[in-house]
């Protein structure tokens, strides 16, 4: 078989498994409920590796780890970012529970073992077709250092921290429960 026609063979193949699969996606919904696919996590994991810039893989956290900057970190994180992530990280939330694909573990090894620039990069970018808003504009540069400063002290959060994060919850009762 010439060379041509044994790619030719290999890309209609290819096709016809990506057509079938695009037509399981439709028959089963694309409800928000289902857990993914190893295809569809496969597939959001790698885009979301390519999507960061090599430049904001080199970049450390220009501010240094300390009680006051990991606290200021913790506030932050605590009224903006839990509702989806939850105080510990874990994403257990009402709106994280619902979101497609779910908030990632914080403070699992995943997100631990990204470079400070590339957690920088998602908080101030976001990611398309998930939850997750960009936040340029809305924190300032120093918010967002002290974020990733916080994301590296999850796995060591206290259960005094954690409490104290509940103290912070930014519902009010100024504000109706029904909103």
């Amino acid at each position: 078989m010439k060379p041509w026609k044994a790619v030719l063979l290999i890309l209609f193949a290819l096709a016809v498994a990506a057509a079938g699969y695009g037509l399981i996606l439709v028959r089963r919904g694309f409800s928000a409920l289902a857990t993914p696919s190893a295809i569809e996590e496969f597939a959001a994991t790698t885009a979301r590796k390519l999507a960061v810039p090599s430049a904001y893989r080199q970049l450390r956290n220009p501010i240094m780890p300390s009680t006051q900057n990991i606290r200021g970190g913790m506030e932050h994180f605590s009224f903006h970012c839990a509702t989806c992530h939850s105080d510990d990280g874990g994403g257990h939330t009402v709106y994280g529970k619902g979101l497609y694909p779910k908030p990632p573990d914080l403070r699992a090894a995943g997100t631990q073992n990204k470079s400070d620039g590339e957690l920088y990069y998602t908080i101030e970018n976001g990611v398309r077709l998930s939850g997750m808003p960009a936040f340029h504009g809305t924190h300032t540069d120093p918010q967002t250092w002290r974020l990733v400063l916080f994301i590296r002290h999850l796995p060591q959060i206290t259960p005094e921290e954690l409490n104290e994060m509940k103290g912070w919850d930014p519902k009010s009762e100024a504000v109706p429960a029904h909103f």
